[in-house]
């Protein structure tokens, strides 16, 4: 099952839940804080890349309580 995030280019990704590895809130003094700039407030870790994203990871967290209440996680 996929879900939809926002990138920090403007685009829309769509992101297997099975692939992603972990999922970080993105702090003023966090390794990726230089992305705050750019809008990114989480960083996502898929296959092994970081994926910067707009959503928050509250958002994040909502989407995926969503999934779970449809049947779409294991």
């Amino acid at each position: 099952m996929f879900i939809k995030l926002h990138g920090v280019l403007g685009q829309r990704l769509a992101i297997n839940l099975d692939d992603i590895q972990a999922i970080q809130e993105i702090l003023d003094n966090s390794k990726y804080s230089k992305a705050l700039e750019s809008g990114a407030k989480s960083a996502i870790t898929v296959g092994g890349e970081v994926i910067l994203v707009k959503n928050s990871f509250v958002q994040i967290e909502n989407i995926l309580k969503k999934v779970e209440q449809i049947g779409g996680t294991k």
